[in-house]
């Protein structure tokens, strides 16, 4: 039977752990689609390394890096040792309403486990995004080329009650195992919208894209105020 939600963050957070100096060493590059969005006060939710808050930092902007693995912290401290550095679990923020103009989830919600805790991480985003302000989010697609011939054994394993929910997967790192839940734009998009962002902007290439790429607005929504 599948595990509870508590037993898979913890698991989430000692992978990462014990792969955070290997998974740095090769993840050094940010990501393209960051230079989609901007802003002077920076929420970087799932931050790992830094890779892409140091992005943020380069060009003037302040920056707060959050993940869940104090091991990954570690290391973004020698890499990014003018951000603000702080281990929580994305699904409860410390910070205040409406803190920062641009925020990024990058390649870190499909690490979040069960439907509830995903909305539930969206909406903690929108509270602490200002009026106006951006995030950009990013998942694996189920749909990817790499995982089609796998989609029969994903839909096994959840009728045989392998996993909690359709979709779920384990991804090898060496000798570790990562936790995903793998998107479809559907579902991804639906979750966006349910926890409140009103304009959302897709970015992605291709029938098949790797990843699932959306720019979500925070603002104005038939004549109310954010």
């Amino acid at each position: 039977m599948f595990e509870d939600i508590l037993t898979i963050k913890r698991e989430i957070m000692h992978t990462f752990d014990k792969i955070a100096g290997d998974y740095s060493s090769k993840r050094r590059k940010p990501w393209p689609e960051i230079k989609l969005v901007h802003g002077r006060r920076v929420l970087d939710a799932g931050c790992g390394p830094g890779r892409n808050s140091k992005y943020f930092l380069d060009v003037g902007s302040d920056v707060f890096s959050v993940d869940i693995s104090i091991e990954m912290l570690r290391i973004a401290r020698k890499m990014i040792p003018d951000a603000e550095l702080v281990q929580c679990d994305i699904t409860s923020l410390p910070f205040r309403n409406n803190a920062f103009d641009c925020i990024l989830l990058v390649a870190t919600l499909h690490h979040v486990p069960s439907k509830p805790e995903r909305l539930k991480t969206l909406k903690e985003i929108f509270r602490v995004t200002s009026c106006g302000g951006e995030v950009l989010i990013t998942v694996w697609s189920v749909f990817q080329p790499r995982f089609l011939k796998k989609i029969p054994r994903m839909a096994l394993d959840r009728i045989l009650g392998r996993v909690k929910e359709l979709w779920d997967t384990y991804i090898p790192w060496g000798k570790e195992k990562r936790y995903y839940h793998l998107f479809s734009r559907r579902e991804l998009v639906g979750l966006v919208k349910k926890a409140g962002f009103y304009e959302i902007t897709i970015h992605e290439e291709g029938i098949f894209p790797r990843n699932h790429v959306v720019i979500a607005r925070k603002g104005v929504e038939n004549g109310e105020t954010c």
